[in-house]
């Protein structure tokens, strides 16, 4: 049976539409699970990126449990060292997490190890941090202040930074002053040859040094010289001078006195040593003469002028071609001034200095090739080093430290009173609330001190000698730490130098910390060897036994937002009965009856016998504040220095011993004696609350009179027997310092760590205290600097006028008292080589690698 064509057409057109109904849904059917595969794998693909940045993130929470420890490991159950220790937790995401610290002792490195899991996936990265140990720098400053080296008046007294192989960084810049009394007879242009080894003694030596504001020598002004027939002074600066009373148009600079900069620690140790001695060898000026930093960074031939130099790469440090002069000036007031002028620069906004680095940079690049510094000396053509930083974290974990492996000390313990009357912000204080407001200090005894899980024998154990830990006393009140013995500290709890090497004892302090060191030799310069300088330890074995018998110092580390204090091992405390009557306070005033200089009741065994000394401090690290003043790194607290090269001291000092309704004597037997100088020992020296010691103090030297300048006798004596430039004691600093930022910060119920407590005050450098001295009367006829007014006279601010008024009128200065006289000069030495390992401080970090995902 035939089928019609339309049948025909239908059935084929059903069988397509069939066909292609089938196809359809093979095709959607496999685009659904094509569609499904891929949804899974990109979900796996973002759960292993998610997995990935998690893991990696983790490493965060170990960095920040390190660096709160400053990057110190966590102690195990026995106070050593963790070998190993890790963090873990889990996010909200889903990721479970573990991070684990391995520290290698050798390479100072952490090895951290991060692993997570999410889901049936893993994810491991491995992290090195490298870590920098307080040893590692003999100076580190990340402060933006300027730091300023000083040689003052004495050429044998060295100022030096001698590092060995470690390194000196500072963000800031290094200023350079010199004071050494070197005359020019000729007063010309042409030079006059330098005093070796004298004039050569500022010292810089490092494995690397960097100061990152740049290096000069410290600019002074050239005021107008007073006539002289004698020299033709006038003619010579008339072209760069400034009337008296007018500000200065150019600068000089501070360069009398000259700083040598060498990558050869022998050869610094040696320059330094020769210094001391006077002796022209074994170094030669001729030996050193490359490594002289310039006075200008320019050629030509002085007088020379920064304004119109041109950086080509020449140099001027030919020490004996300087032309430095020393003239009077300021009128009728007779002043006196030394300049280095060499070189002029202009008092102008972005002036060019003569000898700044960065002001000349070819001229510093050429010199440091010609010193053989090239890759030893940097300014700011180097990278700036990051600096660490202290906040409460670091302290609160120190803090725990020392509450399982040392000792904290939160309260006054074996304490004396002590008014800090040497501390403008006490006295500023005490002047508004006349009361006692003084503190108490604990004397902390390490030879009896008992720290918290330790046991000596671990530090003479070779096998744990890589997991010692930093032992940690930690101090919240003012405190004081003494060196009772010759032979150091801890000299009965660790008898093996071994164990002594081996500790690393870090005393951390939230207020003043002060070191009193120990003195063997206790005869006075008044009795005996007045060109002696007595000499005071800390840390240090000054048994005088032979080197093999000596006991080692430890290595000690201080860290405190306070600068360090020191203190004579006869240093007397200021109680409050002793200052409320010799420093009474009224109505917003402190009225004084005597001064630092002649408070025989806390001097007479001390600065009254001693004067100048030498204070030797070996093995010690100081971390503190960058804020604090880095050019003198401790505060030498008491009587220390005497005469100095100021005015004020004549009528300051000559107030502070007088009485109301007395008046000195000359002296009969000197015919040329003035009062403004010196006087006979008054009768008051007897009363009670006498601004005077009595007759029979040392203060007096035996002698009837008083010393040049009212000062004790025992400094003048010093100097007759040493040199008449004499104004310091020294300090000489075995170590390293780091300053660092203190954080800003106050947490509920914590101070600022950026700003000290306490401001130490200097001499007359305590002008914000409410003196009142109008009870005080004095003389003065020495017919320079003031004018001169007769005995009686009330010592307050108008009577003290200068000759002839410049910029100001009066001086403020010669109505303050002393408070405290430790001016020093300051030589910081590398320690011994085994002083390292001290404890970390900053943690940098290495390439990240990725180990292993799936």
């Amino acid at each position: 049976m035939r089928q019609s064509v339309s049948s025909c057409i239908g059935q084929t057109t059903l069988l397509l539409v069939l066909v292609i109904s089938a196809v359809g849904s093979i095709f959607l059917m496999a685009s659904a699970d094509i569609f499904r595969r891929d949804y899974t794998v990109k979900t796996r693909e973002f759960d292993q990126v998610l997995l990935n940045e998690t893991t990696i993130s983790a490493f965060a929470v170990m960095e920040s449990a390190l660096a709160r420890r400053l990057w110190e490991p966590p102690s195990d159950n026995n106070c050593l060292k963790a070998e190993n220790f890790e963090v873990s937790g889990s996010f909200v995401n889903g990721v479970n997490w573990k991070v684990t610290a391995v520290y290698n002792s050798k390479t100072r490195n952490f090895e951290l190890e991060a692993t997570g899991e999410l889901k049936n996936l893993t994810a491991l990265y491995k992290k090195r941090i490298k870590v920098l140990d307080v040893s590692d720098y003999l100076l580190f400053s990340g402060g933006s202040q300027p730091i300023y080296v000083n040689r003052v008046y004495d050429e044998k007294s060295p100022t030096a930074v001698i590092a060995g192989d470690r390194r000196v960084y500072t963000r800031g810049p290094l200023r350079l002053v010199g004071y050494l009394d070197r005359k020019d007879p000729r007063m010309n242009y042409n030079g006059f040859p330098s005093v070796w080894p004298g004039e050569f003694g500022t010292i810089f030596q490092a494995d690397r040094m960097q100061f990152g504001g740049g290096i000069q020598h410290e600019v002074t002004d050239v005021p107008q010289p007073n006539p002289d027939p004698s020299s033709n002074i006038e003619s010579l600066v008339q072209n760069f001078d400034h009337p008296w009373g007018t500000q200065p148009t150019y600068y000089a600079q501070r360069g009398a006195g000259n700083a040598i900069f060498t990558r050869n620690y022998q050869k610094a140790l040696d320059l330094s040593n020769q210094i001391v001695a006077g002796t022209p060898g074994p170094l030669s000026q001729a030996s050193v003469a490359n490594e002289v930093y310039p006075i200008a960074l320019f050629g030509g031939a002085p007088p020379l002028r920064a304004w119109t130099a041109a950086d080509t790469g020449a140099y001027f440090n030919n020490s004996d071609r300087f032309s430095i002069f020393t003239y009077a000036y300021g009128q009728a007031n007779v002043f006196g001034i030394r300049i280095n002028a060499s070189c002029y620069s202009q008092n102008a906004p972005n002036a060019k200095r003569c000898s700044n680095s960065e002001d000349f940079p070819r001229g510093f690049a050429q010199w440091r090739k010609d010193a053989g510094l090239e890759g030893f000396l940097f300014t700011s053509d180097s990278e700036e080093i990051p600096s660490p930083t202290m906040n409460w974290d670091n302290l609160e974990a120190l803090e725990e430290d020392a509450n399982k492996c040392g000792m904290v000390i939160s309260s006054p313990i074996n304490s004396y009173e002590d008014c800090a009357v040497w501390d403008s912000n006490f006295m500023v204080k005490y002047a508004q609330t006349s009361s006692n407001i003084c503190n108490r200090t604990s004397v902390i005894n390490l030879d009896t001190i008992a720290l918290n899980n330790f046991n000596a024998a671990d530090l003479q154990d070779p096998s744990k000698e890589e997991r010692l830990l930093r032992r940690v006393i930690y101090l919240k009140v003012p405190s004081e730490i003494r060196q009772n013995s010759a032979n150091g500290l801890m000299t009965g709890l660790l008898p093996s130098n071994v164990a002594r090497k081996n500790l690393s004892l870090w005393v951390v302090s939230e207020d003043t910390l002060a070191l009193r060191g120990y003195q063997k030799d206790t005869t006075s310069p008044l009795d005996s060897q007045p060109d002696k300088l007595r000499e005071v330890v800390f840390n240090k074995d000054d048994s005088g036994s032979p080197p093999a018998a000596q006991k080692s110092p430890l290595s000690l580390v201080i860290l405190s937002p306070e600068k360090v204090h020191l203190l004579s091992p006869f240093y007397v405390p200021m109680t409050y009965s002793h200052f409320s009557q010799y420093w009474p306070a009224s109505g917003g005033k402190i009225r004084p009856i005597n001064h630092n200089l002649t408070d025989a009741a806390r001097q007479e065994n001390d600065g009254f016998r001693y004067g100048y000394r030498r204070y030797l401090i070996e093995n010690v690290s100081v971390i503190s504040n960058s804020n604090n003043d880095a050019s003198k790194p401790f505060y030498l607290r008491g009587l220390w220095s005497g005469p100095d090269s100021s005015a004020s001291q004549f009528p300051s000092n000559q107030c502070m011993i007088s009485l109301a309704g007395h008046t000195l004597t000359k002296n009969p037997a000197d015919p040329n004696a003035r009062i403004g100088n010196y006087a006979m020992i008054p009768s008051y020296h007897s009363q009670a609350l006498s601004p005077i010691p009595p007759s029979s103090s040392r203060f007096y030297g035996g002698e009837n009179f008083f010393a040049m300048v009212y000062y004790p006798a025992v400094f003048r004596k010093q100097q007759a027997a040493t040199s008449a430039n004499r104004q310091e004691s020294e300090v000489y600093f075995t170590g390293l310092r780091l300053y660092t930022t203190f954080d800003n910060s106050t947490p509920s119920g914590r101070r600022d760590l950026s700003t000290p407590l306490h401001q130490g005050a200097e001499s007359f450098a305590n002008p914000n205290v409410p003196f009142d001295i109008s009870h005080k009367v004095f003389g003065y006829d020495r017919g320079n600097y003031y004018q001169d007014k007769p005995q009686g006279t009330p010592c307050i601010l108008e009577n003290m006028a200068f000759m002839t008024a410049g910029l100001e009128t009066y001086d403020k200065y010669a109505i303050i008292p002393r408070t405290n006289d430790g001016r020093y000069l300051f030589v910081q030495d590398m320690p011994a080589g085994n002083y390292r390992n001290l404890g970390s401080i900053v943690g940098v970090e290495q390439p990240l690698l990725e180990a292993r995902t799936k």
